[in-house]
């Protein structure tokens, strides 16, 4: 069965090129227990508007 888990996250820096998606608070618990798994990730990435 598929888990589908819809919010908005934070993009960091981690260094030598890499990036980590940072969930908001409320969706770190939920996503703990899937750590070391590989996940499928879709990102929209706004215009930002003038």
């Amino acid at each position: 069965m598929s888990k589908v888990y819809v919010f908005e996250a934070s993009l960091l820096s981690y260094g030598k090129g890499r990036v980590i998606i940072y969930p908001p608070k409320e969706y770190q618990q939920k996503l703990a227990k899937h750590k070391g798994k590989r996940i499928k990730i879709i990102a929209v990435i706004e215009e930002e508007q003038p």
